[in-house]
């Protein structure tokens, strides 16, 4: 319990893996990752990020299923940052960005992802913080997954357009009230 890896997949289409030149092997990574968590003693936190060259939404959500069902102890969504000097933001119009133009320069939109779409990631990478990553939730979480949805991405998609529709995302909620919106979403 005294080490954890973190390893940043970024994502799993290997159009957006080839295009940010990364060298990985998704089915090695898988294998590595699956006998790292069968020790029961690393913490392993894996990383996506949304916003890459080529991904859209649909992908993504590919990309988190795959990701997701590596089943890491934290499951970390990041957005794409245009950081100055990078091949990304040298070659930012090929790819159609919009971006803050004040740091972390953090990628809004682009040819292939609405900012629409960039806002539901980041309501479901909320979701996936306070239901999944928090570990208060797996039992339920596993058993809603795998009882009534097609995919992981399905279930936090939906779960976030519940967040959103009833308005919780404008306060701050205690341990108890999440448990209390999660038996509301079961029910709905």
């Amino acid at each position: 319990g005294l080490f954890q890896f973190e390893i940043g997949v970024q994502s799993t289409y290997e159009k957006t893996i080839n295009e940010i030149q990364r060298n990985v092997d998704l089915n090695s990574l898988k294998k590595v990752c699956k006998k790292i968590a069968s020790f029961g003693n690393i913490h392993l936190h894996l990383d996506l990020i949304a916003g890459l060259p080529y991904e859209d939404y649909n992908t993504f959500l590919k990309s988190f299923d795959e990701v997701y069902n590596l089943k890491p102890n934290k499951l970390q969504l990041g957005f794409l940052k245009l950081l100055k000097g990078s091949g990304i933001r040298l070659n930012h119009e090929k790819y159609g960005y919009i971006y803050k133009d004040e740091p972390p320069y953090e990628v809004l939109q682009n040819n292939l992802i609405s900012y629409k779409e960039i806002l539901k990631l980041k309501v479901i990478e909320e979701m996936v913080e306070l239901y999944y990553n928090s570990h208060d939730f797996d039992f339920s979480v596993k058993f809603i997954i795998n009882n009534f949805f097609k995919s992981p991405s399905a279930f936090f998609e939906t779960l976030a357009i519940y967040w959103e529709d009833n308005g919780y995302q404008h306060v701050s909620h205690r341990k108890e009230r999440l448990y209390e919106i999660f038996l509301e979403f079961y029910e709905f």
